[in-house]
Protein backbone atom coordinates (compact mmCIF):
# COMPACT_ATOMS: atom_id res chain seq x y z
CA UNK A 1 0.00 0.00 0.00
CA UNK A 2 1.68 3.51 -1.01
CA UNK A 3 1.36 6.10 1.39
CA UNK A 4 1.30 9.88 -0.45
CA UNK A 5 1.98 13.13 1.12
CA UNK A 6 -1.90 13.65 2.71
CA UNK A 7 -1.53 10.25 4.37
CA UNK A 8 1.15 11.08 6.00
CA UNK A 9 -0.06 14.80 6.44
CA UNK A 10 -3.01 13.82 8.26
CA UNK A 11 -1.19 10.86 10.35
CA UNK A 12 0.98 13.72 11.61
CA UNK A 13 -2.26 14.95 13.14
CA UNK A 14 -2.81 11.57 14.61
CA UNK A 15 -5.78 10.76 12.79
CA UNK A 16 -6.67 7.00 13.15
CA UNK A 17 -7.46 5.81 9.83
CA UNK A 18 -4.05 7.82 8.27
CA UNK A 19 -1.98 6.04 11.48
CA UNK A 20 -3.50 2.33 11.12
CA UNK A 21 -2.99 2.67 7.24
CA UNK A 22 0.77 3.81 7.46
CA UNK A 23 0.99 1.24 10.22
CA UNK A 24 -0.46 -1.65 8.14
CA UNK A 25 1.75 -0.47 5.42
CA UNK A 26 4.98 -0.58 7.29
CA UNK A 27 4.24 -3.43 9.79
CA UNK A 28 5.55 -6.65 7.89
CA UNK A 29 9.23 -4.96 6.87
CA UNK A 30 9.69 -3.94 10.56
CA UNK A 31 8.85 -7.51 11.95
CA UNK A 32 11.06 -8.99 9.24
CA UNK A 33 14.11 -6.37 9.86
CA UNK A 34 13.25 -6.78 13.29
CA UNK A 35 13.27 -10.77 13.37
CA UNK A 36 16.43 -10.92 10.82
CA UNK A 37 18.48 -8.73 12.62
CA UNK A 38 17.87 -10.07 16.22
CA UNK A 39 17.45 -13.77 15.13
CA UNK A 40 14.80 -14.53 17.49
CA UNK A 41 11.39 -14.72 17.34
CA UNK A 42 10.76 -13.52 21.14
CA UNK A 43 13.21 -10.40 20.81
CA UNK A 44 12.31 -9.76 17.55
CA UNK A 45 8.91 -9.47 18.48
CA UNK A 46 9.42 -7.35 21.34
CA UNK A 47 11.39 -5.25 18.91
CA UNK A 48 8.97 -4.49 16.51
CA UNK A 49 6.03 -3.82 18.78
CA UNK A 50 8.45 -1.40 20.53
CA UNK A 51 8.85 0.54 17.05
CA UNK A 52 6.17 0.35 15.71
CA UNK A 53 3.99 1.56 19.20
CA UNK A 54 6.73 4.29 19.67
CA UNK A 55 6.36 5.63 15.69
CA UNK A 56 2.72 6.66 16.83
CA UNK A 57 3.72 8.60 19.35
CA UNK A 58 6.32 9.98 17.02
CA UNK A 59 4.13 10.67 13.68
CA UNK A 60 3.56 14.08 14.75
CA UNK A 61 6.97 15.31 14.40
CA UNK A 62 7.94 13.83 11.07
CA UNK A 63 8.27 15.69 8.08
CA UNK A 64 5.24 14.49 5.28
CA UNK A 65 7.69 14.72 2.29
CA UNK A 66 10.23 12.15 4.11
CA UNK A 67 9.87 8.14 2.86
CA UNK A 68 8.37 6.52 6.33
CA UNK A 69 10.32 3.21 4.90
CA UNK A 70 13.68 5.10 5.73
CA UNK A 71 12.36 6.48 8.84
CA UNK A 72 11.28 2.52 10.29
CA UNK A 73 14.37 0.71 8.96
CA UNK A 74 16.55 3.34 10.59
CA UNK A 75 14.18 2.87 14.06
CA UNK A 76 14.01 -0.48 13.96
CA UNK A 77 17.79 -1.11 13.33
CA UNK A 78 18.68 1.92 16.44
CA UNK A 79 16.34 -0.39 18.95
CA UNK A 80 17.24 -4.08 17.48
CA UNK A 81 21.09 -2.54 18.84
CA UNK A 82 19.95 -2.07 22.04
CA UNK A 83 18.75 -5.89 22.00
CA UNK A 84 21.92 -7.45 20.76
CA UNK A 85 22.96 -8.92 23.55
CA UNK A 86 19.95 -11.21 23.43
CA UNK A 87 21.68 -14.06 20.53
CA UNK A 88 19.78 -16.65 19.55
CA UNK A 89 21.52 -20.06 19.24
CA UNK A 90 22.82 -21.28 16.19
CA UNK A 91 20.28 -24.20 15.13
CA UNK A 92 17.43 -21.48 16.14
CA UNK A 93 18.11 -18.60 14.96
CA UNK A 94 15.23 -17.12 12.82
CA UNK A 95 17.16 -17.23 9.56
CA UNK A 96 17.54 -20.88 10.11
CA UNK A 97 14.28 -21.99 10.93
CA UNK A 98 12.43 -20.12 7.56
CA UNK A 99 14.99 -21.79 5.39
CA UNK A 100 14.11 -24.73 3.14
CA UNK A 101 17.27 -26.64 4.61
CA UNK A 102 19.28 -25.72 7.35
CA UNK A 103 21.98 -27.89 6.89
CA UNK A 104 25.63 -27.49 8.60
CA UNK A 105 26.76 -25.21 6.07
CA UNK A 106 24.17 -23.05 6.24
CA UNK A 107 24.02 -22.87 10.13
CA UNK A 108 27.86 -21.94 10.14
CA UNK A 109 27.10 -19.39 7.61
CA UNK A 110 24.50 -17.66 9.67
CA UNK A 111 26.30 -18.23 12.81
CA UNK A 112 29.07 -16.49 11.52
CA UNK A 113 27.20 -13.36 10.45
CA UNK A 114 25.68 -13.47 13.80
CA UNK A 115 29.05 -12.75 15.01
CA UNK A 116 29.60 -10.04 13.39
CA UNK A 117 29.62 -6.44 15.14
CA UNK A 118 26.01 -5.01 14.21
CA UNK A 119 26.93 -2.53 11.81
CA UNK A 120 28.12 -5.36 9.81
CA UNK A 121 25.63 -7.45 9.86
CA UNK A 122 23.10 -4.94 9.30
CA UNK A 123 24.62 -3.83 5.89
CA UNK A 124 25.42 -7.48 4.69
CA UNK A 125 21.18 -8.03 5.60
CA UNK A 126 20.50 -4.56 3.89
CA UNK A 127 22.32 -4.68 0.99
CA UNK A 128 21.49 -8.59 0.27
CA UNK A 129 18.28 -9.55 1.94
CA UNK A 130 16.51 -6.25 1.70
CA UNK A 131 18.19 -5.26 -1.45
CA UNK A 132 19.12 -1.01 -0.31
CA UNK A 133 21.85 0.28 -2.13
CA UNK A 134 24.68 1.57 -0.44
CA UNK A 135 22.72 5.43 -0.47
CA UNK A 136 20.33 3.75 1.40
CA UNK A 137 21.66 1.38 3.12
CA UNK A 138 23.74 4.20 4.97
CA UNK A 139 20.63 5.99 5.88
CA UNK A 140 18.91 2.84 7.14
CA UNK A 141 22.45 2.75 9.40
CA UNK A 142 22.14 6.62 10.16
CA UNK A 143 25.96 6.51 9.03
CA UNK A 144 27.94 7.61 5.59
CA UNK A 145 27.60 5.86 2.68
CA UNK A 146 30.95 5.29 2.87
CA UNK A 147 30.64 3.98 6.37
CA UNK A 148 27.89 1.67 4.88
CA UNK A 149 30.32 0.39 1.86
CA UNK A 150 32.82 -0.33 4.59
CA UNK A 151 30.80 -2.71 6.54
CA UNK A 152 29.26 -4.48 3.90
CA UNK A 153 32.84 -4.58 2.48
CA UNK A 154 34.28 -5.97 6.05
CA UNK A 155 31.07 -8.46 6.22
CA UNK A 156 30.87 -9.92 2.96
CA UNK A 157 34.82 -10.69 3.49
CA UNK A 158 34.44 -12.51 6.60
CA UNK A 159 31.22 -14.78 5.51
CA UNK A 160 33.01 -15.48 2.32
CA UNK A 161 36.01 -16.81 4.72
CA UNK A 162 33.44 -19.56 6.11
CA UNK A 163 31.32 -20.14 2.99
CA UNK A 164 33.88 -20.55 0.47
CA UNK A 165 32.54 -21.30 -3.31
CA UNK A 166 28.98 -22.13 -1.49
CA UNK A 167 29.01 -18.26 -0.51
CA UNK A 168 26.35 -17.05 -3.99
CA UNK A 169 24.18 -20.44 -2.92
CA UNK A 170 24.22 -19.29 1.03
CA UNK A 171 23.56 -15.89 0.66
CA UNK A 172 20.48 -16.68 -1.85
CA UNK A 173 19.23 -19.23 0.94
CA UNK A 174 19.71 -16.17 3.23
CA UNK A 175 17.62 -13.98 1.25
CA UNK A 176 15.01 -16.53 0.87
CA UNK A 177 14.82 -17.32 4.24
CA UNK A 178 14.35 -13.51 5.01
CA UNK A 179 12.18 -13.39 2.80
CA UNK A 180 9.58 -15.50 5.00
CA UNK A 181 10.50 -13.71 7.83
CA UNK A 182 6.38 -12.68 8.85
CA UNK A 183 4.65 -12.02 12.05
CA UNK A 184 1.14 -13.92 13.14
CA UNK A 185 -1.54 -11.92 11.62
CA UNK A 186 -3.27 -10.98 15.27
CA UNK A 187 0.71 -9.36 15.89
CA UNK A 188 0.74 -6.97 12.87
CA UNK A 189 -0.53 -3.54 13.93
CA UNK A 190 -1.09 -2.24 17.09
CA UNK A 191 -4.74 -1.45 17.81
CA UNK A 192 -5.09 2.41 17.69
CA UNK A 193 -8.15 3.58 20.16
CA UNK A 194 -8.88 6.89 19.11
CA UNK A 195 -5.06 7.62 18.87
Amino acid sequence: MAIDEMMLASAKKLRPDAVSKVLQSQAIGVYRLAYALCGRWDVGRGVARFVLNRSVKMMPGWNPSSDPTSWYQRFTIQTSRRAARHQPEPGKDVLVEQALEGDAQYVAFVSALRHLDNQPREAFLLRHCERLNARYCALAMDCSTEAAENHLRFAEQSVQQIAGPAYDMLVKKLADAYAHLSPDEQQRVPKINGV
